[in-house]
């Protein structure tokens, strides 16, 4: 499989059956990224509603073998209706291609484990330790912190090891900003581990790399949109 950082937080994934669009902004139908996988099995998936997730404009894909998965909170974003698959967390889309389960976030909407390829593979949408430790209380630290906790609790339990996996490496968390992305290597064996929702902050997501390194994992050095990762 093929994996394309697009940008931030979107990708597109490739195999020889199927591509999956995950969480990419600022694509069009007309896309050259869009265009070079047509003519096979297109899954487009959106985590949440947020801007930096979430773009209308993946609405406009077509062809006959285009399927959208997006997170149930976008639902009252859509004014005409589509065939659209809305997923909460807990609930499943399966064909003969993928299998796609939706998790919890701890900020809107949901985070996607994803069968495809003969791989295992998930998607963190915004799904993070957003602790913020320099701007709040203690405390408040301390449920963001428990509340993520619990969720990949849950989620070590139902998916002990993953081929790939994307998570976000904020550097806006100041100086424990990657707390969340260790905490979840050290519960999830990941074979592939690639960081997103930096904001081209390319600089401080490299320096995660010993630390992924350090868990057992590949970790994939993004420096610029457009960047190609084999799995």
């Amino acid at each position: 499989m093929k994996i394309k950082y697009v940008r931030h937080s979107g990708f597109i994934l490739e195999d020889s059956a199927c591509s999956l669009v995950i969480d990419c902004c600022g694509l069009t139908q007309e896309s050259a990224e869009v265009k070079a996988y047509s003519g096979k099995r297109l899954y487009i998936l959106a985590s949440h509603e947020h801007g930096d997730h979430y773009d209308p404009k993946i609405l406009t894909f077509g062809g006959d073998q285009r399927k959208w998965i997006l997170s149930e909170d976008i639902r009252k974003r859509i004014r005409k209706p589509q065939d659209i698959n809305y997923i909460a967390k807990g609930e499943e889309y399966r064909d003969e291609c993928v299998t796609i389960k939706a998790y919890g976030s701890t900020d809107e909407g949901v985070s996607f484990y994803i069968e495809a390829g003969g791989l295992k593979i998930f998607h963190a949408g915004d799904l993070n330790n957003w602790h913020w430790n320099e701007e709040e209380t203690a405390e408040d630290a301390a449920k963001n912190e428990k509340a993520f906790l619990d969720e990949l609790k849950l989620i070590a339990k139902e998916i002990p090891a993953l081929d790939v996996a994307m998570f976000p490496v904020d550097p806006r968390l100041g100086k424990d900003y990657m707390r969340g992305a260790e905490q979840f290597l050290d519960s999830i064996k990941v074979n592939l581990f690639i960081p997103m929702h930096f904001w081209h902050k390319t600089k401080a997501v490299l320096a995660f790399k010993p630390v992924a390194e350090s868990r057992g994992c590949r970790f994939a050095e993004i420096r610029k949109e457009g960047d190609v990762f084999e799995v």
